[in-house]
């Protein structure tokens, strides 16, 4: 597991209120039942967390997954360092 998603799940978990180990990088958001609130609030605490910005509207950007949110930090993180 790396850094980031290890801390994305670390977010997801804190902001959800969900037990940690029920999160993994396959995990969807819809898979863990998380209401449309608390995914907003997970959304600005990554966006902070990694100075950021998530574009949810994007067709081209997958934030509906664990794996799709570490992959979008890292294509931005991998941007800002170019």
């Amino acid at each position: 597991m790396s850094a980031i998603e290890d801390k994305v799940i670390e977010i997801i978990a804190r902001e959800s209120g969900l037990d940690r180990a029920r999160i993994s990088g396959n995990s969807t958001l819809k898979d863990l039942d998380i209401p449309s609130l608390d995914f907003v609030q997970i959304m600005f605490a990554i966006e902070e967390e990694f100075k950021i910005y998530l574009p949810t509207n994007d067709p081209r950007t997958e934030t509906g997954s664990v794996a799709g949110l570490v992959a979008e930090i890292e294509r931005q993180m991998t941007a800002k360092t170019a």
